[in-house]
């Protein structure tokens, strides 16, 4: 079973949102194995799984298009530990990206984050966890809830008066969830990434709760957590650092599984628990890489199918569009 490892932040949030709508919260948890009073409990850890389960129980509802963005509103730095403590000691905004960069893993993601310096396009980058591919309303349900936190962060870190000027969204201004006009001065849809624009003006500006001393030690401690973590990786992710190890995106679940010293039978249970299989592990890892691919190299959509193990490129272009909702001609154009 999936290591019960993050705080429950994410959860109360979502909870505070719901309350705050006067949506009934009984059914978000089914499946989850959780209790929504045991969340009151500090000291209660949770796994990645039961997050995202969560999450998509309310995602399936539609109650609201802004539900989302609202949801991650909720969630302040004070809440993410030993994490959130580091961030708030930092000295410049530069520092505080790096840390987080580096430390994202403790806050319990649902997206992978990097940041950009590019000229015109400073900001962070999200995208979504595997999990979310199969679903696009729930792709962007995950996306909106990001951009809030991105918004509440910022506000907690930097100060009331920090507002992004730009927020940019892969998906569909038609689509399942949007965001709120107020969450930036402009909010572009069908755009090449999922990206919250922070200004160069933010990037040298000390940051007023700053702690140098303290922020040092914090680290360390950050380090050591972190440490830990790595110990207790999810199979999926082995499974998938094994394939990119590997060389060969065609292997079978019992060629991974050999690799990893397990049986088919004990792999495949496993992954059942983290509610995922390894034909779900293989599509998110394809996209992965053909989307960096379709960005910076200089290969043919065929090359780029036969390097990912397709046998016909119209295999590739059918995989790809079902986990992006566009072509890889198309992604390659917009990109």
């Amino acid at each position: 079973m999936e290591d019960k490892i993050y705080h429950t932040a994410k959860l109360n949030a979502a909870l505070a949102a719901l309350e705050k709508r006067g949506i009934d919260t009984a059914h978000v948890f089914e499946g989850t194995e959780l209790e929504p009073n045991a969340l009151k409990d500090g000291a209660l850890r949770v796994s990645s799984a039961q997050i995202l389960h969560a999450l998509r129980n309310i995602s399936e509802r539609f109650w609201h298009p802004h539900l989302p963005y609202e949801i991650g509103s909720h969630i302040r730095i004070s809440a993410y530990g030993m994490y959130g403590y580091a961030v708030l000691c930092s000295t410049n905004y530069l520092e505080t990206v790096a840390f987080a960069r580096k430390f994202h893993h403790l806050a319990a993601p649902t997206s992978r984050l990097a940041f950009s310096f590019e000229d015109g396009a400073q900001g962070w980058e999200a995208e979504p966890l595997g999990a979310a591919y199969a679903d696009r309303a729930f792709y962007t349900f995950l996306v909106n809830l990001q951009m809030g936190i991105f918004n509440a962060l910022h506000n907690d870190v930097v100060g009331d008066r920090f507002h992004s000027d730009l927020i940019e969204l892969r998906y569909p201004e038609d689509g399942d969830y949007t965001l709120p006009p107020e969450a930036a001065k402009e909010i572009r849809y069908g755009a090449a990434q999922n990206r919250f624009h922070v200004s160069p003006d933010w990037f040298e500006r000390p940051l007023e709760r700053g702690n140098t001393v303290t922020f040092q030690s914090v680290v360390q401690m950050c380090e050591r957590e972190l440490s830990e973590l790595s110990q207790q990786n999810a199979i999926s992710a082995q499974v998938r650092n094994t394939l990119l190890q590997s060389g060969y995106l065609s292997s079978s679940m019992e060629e991974i599984a050999d690799r990893m010293n397990l049986t088919s039978r004990t792999l495949r249970r496993h992954l059942k628990r983290e509610e995922t299989t390894f034909s779900e592990i293989v599509d998110m890892t394809r996209t992965e890489l053909a989307v960096k691919y379709l960005r910076e190299a200089d290969l043919s959509i065929e090359e780029i199918a036969r390097v990912l193990g397709f046998s016909e490129t119209a295999s590739f272009v059918r995989a790809f569009k079902r986990c992006t909702g566009k072509t890889p001609k198309a992604y390659r154009i917009s990109a």
